[in-house]
């Protein structure tokens, strides 16, 4: 995934983090062709929410840390889904932090290019 997507290598734990929770959406012949948190929970998940990872990514960030005039949305880099809540993880690209929204705007078409940022 970090190769695919040409991502820098600090990100390898979100690149493992989104794997498993991909892999534990897909049916496998180990829990009788469930996947493994259908077995778990015995609900079948939804697949409505997965997105292509390593995306660019515009999410609109909370009121209460911008005023009135200000942009509603920045622009970050789709790294995986949070497990606390139903959001998306995105890396936000002025202030090098992590941060979840789940009101995310996707371009699954547009890869991003790391290098151009450095």
């Amino acid at each position: 995934m970090l190769q695919e997507k040409h991502l820098p290598k600090a990100f390898w734990a979100e690149a493992v983090y989104t794997a498993v929770y991909l892999l534990n959406r897909c049916p496998t012949k180990a829990v009788q062709n469930m996947t493994p948190i259908e077995a778990w929970s015995g609900k079948k998940p939804s697949a409505k929410h997965l997105r292509v990872s390593a995306v660019s990514a515009m999410y609109i960030f909370q009121q209460r840390k911008r005023h009135k005039l200000e942009e509603k949305t920045e622009k970050g880099i789709f790294l995986g889904y949070s497990t606390q809540s139903k959001g998306y993880r995105i890396y936000n690209l002025k202030t090098k932090k992590l941060i979840i929204s789940r009101d995310v705007e996707f371009d699954e078409d547009a890869m991003w290019n790391w290098d151009e940022e450095k």
